[in-house]
């Protein structure tokens, strides 16, 4: 498995512009150039190891959610990134959300668990 650097680099680029740091202070943070941050935030360059933990260290987040797209059967990398998702949501917003992903969750059971009809 290769892995999928378009996909690692969006999810940096979204973590950091929701914790509003700019490519700029970013860079500073892990002492590498906006321009290589640009390229791995678009995918055009791989990092290292210690670079990604650079990144992931100066995010505040654990590896598992930079990788989320990698990994298979990751409960932990979903649920925190459910609640990073929820951290700049209204109480109206977060009670929406969920409600909303308790219908899809209650959805997908009982279509799964419905027997399929062929003589439709």
């Amino acid at each position: 498995m290769s892995l999928n650097y378009c996909a690692i680099g969006k999810r940096i680029m979204t973590i950091r512009k929701k914790k509003h740091l700019s490519q700029m202070t970013f860079s500073e943070l892990i002492d590498k150039s906006p321009t290589y941050i640009s390229y791995i935030e678009t995918g055009k360059k791989s990092m290292s190891l210690d670079t990604f933990v650079q990144i992931a260290n100066a995010l505040c987040v654990p590896a598992d959610i930079l990788l989320a797209e990698q990994l298979t059967g990751s409960v932990v990398a979903a649920s925190q990134e459910i609640t990073i998702l929820l951290t700049d949501c209204n109480d109206f917003e977060r009670l929406v959300i969920v409600d909303t992903l308790k219908s899809i969750k209650a959805s997908l059971r009982e279509h799964r668990l419905t027997p399929k009809r062929t003589d439709w």
